[in-house]
């Protein structure tokens, strides 16, 4: 009778310890208050056996009981494996991430389209601060390397004078070289 109450503790003892080992990823997943989703665990429980199929592997050749020909033929195998479950795990993360985005609609709630203005209004602050300025045709904003408007593609290099072939800034009446008037249409070819 004491034979079998002590093998009973055993089982039990053996039990306790092992349960981790056989169920982490559920058991994690527990913790952090998340239901647990069946193709994350199988690919996570994928990925761990392929990590630890490359260490065993590691381990052999280190033992040298494999030849450099078979470790490096089966480390790529595992190595490609062990990418495409992370490339499947990434993929599931996007379409979840996508779906919960999807859910949330934006355009529909005002406070993020005023959230939307004022970042809109914060970057066009600091595009001036940094020398950009607006365009004279259309008041598009932008940066001060930019030679041609993003929005209506006005030129920002200036026109050429008629009679000096000056530039003439944007906005400029009269040429700053000769004086002649900037409306005539030769000076606006450049």
């Amino acid at each position: 009778m004491v034979m079998i109450a002590i093998a009973v503790m055993l089982v039990a003892a053996v039990a306790i310890v092992a349960l981790p080992y056989f169920e982490p990823v559920r058991k994690l997943s527990g913790l952090l208050g998340k239901p647990a989703d069946p193709a994350v665990e199988h690919l996570i429980a994928q990925r761990e056996a392929t990590y630890a199929a490359i260490k065993d592997l590691e381990f052999d050749r280190a033992m040298e009981k494999l030849s450099d020909a078979d470790y490096k033929t089966m480390r790529s195998k595992y190595e490609a494996k062990a990418v495409s479950i992370l490339q499947e795990l990434d993929g599931l993360a996007a379409r979840k991430a996508s779906r919960k985005r999807s859910r949330v609609s934006t355009s529909d709630d005002p406070i993020e389209q005023k959230v939307k203005e004022v970042r809109q209004g914060a970057t066009f602050a600091a595009s001036v601060n940094r020398g950009a300025g607006v365009c004279p045709q259309c008041g598009a904003p932008h940066l001060s390397g930019d030679a041609f408007c993003p929005k209506c593609g006005a030129s920002f290099r200036g026109a050429r004078c008629a009679n000096c072939g000056t530039t003439i800034a944007t906005g400029d009446k009269f040429c700053a070289r000769c004086g002649a008037p900037v409306g005539s249409p030769a000076s606006k070819a450049g």
